[in-house]
């Protein structure tokens, strides 16, 4: 989906989506005049609000957060290529 489709779903400002693409807390594929964003960066979107909002976590502790969840979403792959490795 394009950038003003994702900013209407996510119902976040220009602003916040520009300083969170330079944070590199979400990650679009194409180039910075074409974003397409995915289900993924929708996901990762709604978890950033709640953890500012509802949770109140910093600026400072929202990567930390992110990255751990990307290594647990990783283990999850690898490990799953395991199990079906030793299935076969």
């Amino acid at each position: 989906m394009h950038a003003s489709e994702f900013l209407t779903q996510t119902r976040l400002d220009a602003a916040s989506l520009d300083a969170w693409l330079n944070e590199g807390w979400l990650r679009p594929s194409g180039s910075p005049n074409s974003r397409e964003f995915s289900k993924i960066d929708m996901a990762r979107a709604q978890l950033i609000q709640d953890l500012r909002r509802d949770l109140g976590v910093n600026d400072d502790a929202i990567p930390i957060i992110l990255d751990l969840i990307d290594q647990v979403h990783g283990l999850r792959r690898l490990l799953r290529g395991f199990v079906e490795k030793r299935r076969a």
